[in-house]
């Protein structure tokens, strides 16, 4: 059976200079007793299986365990956590082996029946049940394994076992919880407990020294994690020590902070993706011309000057794809199909019939608005009047669910292998989740499965091309471009690591 792994781009550090001459700036936290990372935008839920929200997941991932985890370096495949060992007993049959003594933060033991419990609450919600969808069976085999069935070959499921909604729950806890509709006070077997959490401000987790794996404890005492919306507040925060890391750095701060010696910048080629997402039920985007007429007219280059200062990658996919090797068989623009092409786009609405109209872009974040103010200028010069409409990231799933974000700017954070969101983004199985863009198309279903369903690296890769192709002729979104992710941290804080979305792993943070 081949391995289906591929080595992501490596860390990049950069080394920085002085501002000015300005003071040293102190250790934020109280040095390995606390430590501080700010990000931008607040958790939505601490039920595991409730969001994909990105933000939600880093939070989540220093409180649960899972059975793998995904690494820094694909090199090295998915990584085991709580999995002691696993097999396939066949083409469509999994064992996995779970270490002994696990420790919930309540002091219980973590068992094979609470894996079942959370695996199958994972496969029955809205966050990953496309993902899960192959999945047929989660059954307990004994006292330390658990099989799972599947429908047939999955050559994605390690990969599916680290989405943070696997993380493991304990049964009794997640059945009140359930029950109560109350979160407020998790339970999990993770590196880090539960302290508090002030909503829209901050969430503080303690060291959980029980961790079953010794080796790894945390290397700090707490982690404080919190809400500073505005870029160049999270960069303060750091200069000034009131931080230790900013997970997400903005480019708009760059040429300032590299010239600062007691700063460290951090930055990692990524798998974000930024895309401008079109509702396939609302009104005229219900008609392919308009939507590959909006896919010609907006400049790229122009959004990512906006967003993050020309830093990144222009993508004329319309399928989420990052591009190679950060995602397996991506194509940055499948049939060469697009540009940017005021005249193309106003020939299309003309095909179209469609005279012009008026939406919304719904934003819930800076750099996104920023874009929004470009793509409103280009889609004015083909007849579409577009209002800018800017929300709370919490409330965004709602407008999903509403129809009331016709237009939509955010971001997608890419797994390497595409069979991770494909159908999360563009099926009926994501309905309800991540399709955003409420599209669905029996053709393309069959594509997604034909590609899930084998192991054969060569023949999945063409697969992907022929759905990116489809996607260009589709075109049920516009993506943008690839940004890089950056960090930033002062001089003395050991410990960061970078994946393709932000930095990871902050149990390692430390003086």
């Amino acid at each position: 059976m081949k391995r289906l792994f591929t080595v992501l781009c490596s860390t990049v550090l950069l080394a920085a200079l002085c501002v000015g001459g300005a003071a040293a700036a102190p250790a934020g936290g109280k040095g390995n007793d606390d430590i501080t990372v700010v990000q931008a935008l607040d958790i939505i839920s601490l039920d595991p299986a409730s969001t994909s929200d990105l933000n939600n997941q880093y939070v989540m991932y220093n409180l649960y365990s899972r059975l793998f985890t995904f690494p820094t370096n694909r090199l090295a495949g998915d990584v085991k956590e709580l999995c002691k060992e696993f097999r396939m007993a066949s083409d469509t049959e999994w064992h996995f082996t779970i270490w002994d003594n696990v420790k919930f933060h309540d002091g219980s033991t973590l068992t094979v029946d609470d894996v079942v419990y959370s695996l199958n609450r994972a496969k029955a919600g809205t966050a990953i049940g496309a993902i899960f969808k192959p999945v047929k069976t989660i059954t307990k085999v004994n006292n330390n394994t658990l099989s799972i069935t599947t429908d047939g070959p999955y050559p994605a499921m390690t990969s599916a076992l680290t989405h943070a909604a696997t993380c493991i729950v304990p049964k009794a806890y997640a059945e009140k919880a359930e029950q109560s509709k109350d979160w407020s006070k998790p339970i999990g077997s993770g590196r880090y407990k539960f302290v508090s959490r002030v909503i829209g401000d901050s969430v503080k987790f303690a060291r959980f020294d029980d961790y079953f794996n010794k080796a790894e404890l945390a290397k700090n005492k707490s982690v404080t994690i919190k809400v500073i919306p505005e870029g160049a507040n999270r960069t303060v925060a750091v200069e000034t020590g009131a931080a230790d890391l900013n997970t997400e750095f903005v480019p708009t701060e760059y040429e300032r902070v590299i010239k600062n010696p007691k700063l460290k910048l951090w930055e990692q080629p990524s798998a974000l993706v930024w895309h401008l997402g079109m509702d396939n039920t609302h009104q005229w985007f219900k008609n392919k011309l308009v939507r590959q007429a909006v896919a010609f007219a907006v400049d790229r280059d122009a959004c990512m000057q906006a967003g993050h200062q020309g830093r990144g990658v222009v993508l004329y996919n319309s399928a989420t794809f990052a591009h190679a090797p950060t995602v397996l068989g991506a194509i940055q623009n499948p049939l060469n199909m697009y540009s940017y092409n005021v005249a193309k786009a106003k020939e299309l609405m003309k095909q179209a019939n469609c005279p012009g109209f008026e939406t919304d872009i719904v934003v819930f974040r800076d750099e996104a608005e920023r874009m929004a103010a470009v793509v409103q200028a280009n889609l004015a010069a083909i007849g579409i009047k577009a209002n800018i409409v800017k929300i709370e990231n919490a409330v965004f799933a709602s407008y999903i669910a509403g129809h009331r974000a016709p237009m939509f700017i955010t971001s997608w954070g890419c797994y390497w292998d595409p069979d991770m969101f494909l159908a999360r983004r563009f099926s009926k199985d994501g309905i309800g989740g991540v399709n955003r863009v409420w599209y669905q198309n029996l053709k393309l279903d069959e594509m997604i499965m034909e590609g899930r369903t084998t192991f054969d690296e060569a023949k999945r890769v063409a697969v992907y091309k022929k759905i990116q192709e489809f996607l260009a002729e589709e075109s049920p979104e516009v993506d943008l471009y690839v940004t890089k992710v950056y960090a930033l941290s002062n001089d003395r804080l050991k410990g960061v690591e970078m994946t393709v979305e932000k930095p990871y792993n902050y149990y390692k943070l430390h003086y």
